[in-house]
């Protein structure tokens, strides 16, 4: 497969940091031009730098609707509608159920979930003009098994799949594919140790790694929803 993206434009959300700075370095490294979201404006111009001079920042607070949308606008102005829109930037307060509060329920959901449907929904129209796009959406296990204390971000990762699953109905007949990955737990530091063996988390690398091959893959082809385990962790 010919792994090449050049000339294509990658939104990248939540990607001042872990899972989607890793990300953001994959496509700019296939050719793409990268703009990455993040609330913190420093952090971001940090990562910008370590990625390359075709990244650009631009902060948001994806909990903020309005926010959501000045940013789409200025991606849109500056770069043009994305190819790809990777919905990475989540949110995960633990606490049990008897102890936790409604403010930390709703950030969660609020980033994790409306954020993800708010910021679709802006870049959505410039996408279906294109009439040929991807939306990844990074999900979790989570996604499909709660566990104790990780209620809020369990229900909001199962509404993400539904979320998706609608959407890629929604958006088929434009060439739009819907994709979600479903990492179990990430090592998202550097990516300077051995790549395989025993004791070795999925990393944040690998996960990136298979982004950039499901961009590539023909327009026909489809992966709809997909696990990713670490191979003996």
């Amino acid at each position: 497969m010919n792994y090449d993206l050049k000339g294509k434009i990658a939104v990248v959300t939540g990607a001042s940091r872990g899972i989607g700075l890793h990300i953001a370095r994959a496509l700019h490294r296939t050719g793409a031009s990268v703009a990455i979201t993040g609330r913190n404006g420093e952090t971001l111009r940090e990562a910008a730098q370590s990625i390359g001079e075709r990244c650009s920042t631009f902060v948001c607070d994806q909990r903020d609707p309005a926010a959501v949308q000045r940013m789409a606008e200025r991606v849109q102005q500056e770069l043009g509608a994305p190819d790809l829109l990777v919905n990475n930037a989540a949110l995960i307060k633990f606490g049990y159920i008897n102890d936790l509060t409604l403010e930390n329920w709703n950030e969660v959901i609020e980033t994790n979930l409306t954020g993800v449907f708010t910021t679709t929904r802006a870049f959505l129209p410039g996408m279906m003009e294109k009439d040929r796009a991807d939306i990844i959406m990074i999900s979790s296990m989570s996604g499909k098994s709660g566990d104790p204390g990780g209620s809020a971000y369990a229900a909001s990762k199962f509404g993400l799949q539904g979320f998706s699953q609608s959407l890629a109905r929604e958006v088929r007949k434009h060439n739009i594919r819907v994709m979600v990955l479903n990492p179990s737990s990430v090592n998202t530091g550097d990516d300077d140790g051995p790549s395989f063996g025993p004791g070795l988390y999925l990393h944040a690398a690998d996960l990136a790694d298979t982004v950039v091959h499901l961009a590539c893959l023909p327009g026909r082809t489809l992966i709809r929803d997909m696990d990713i385990w670490g191979t003996n962790p």
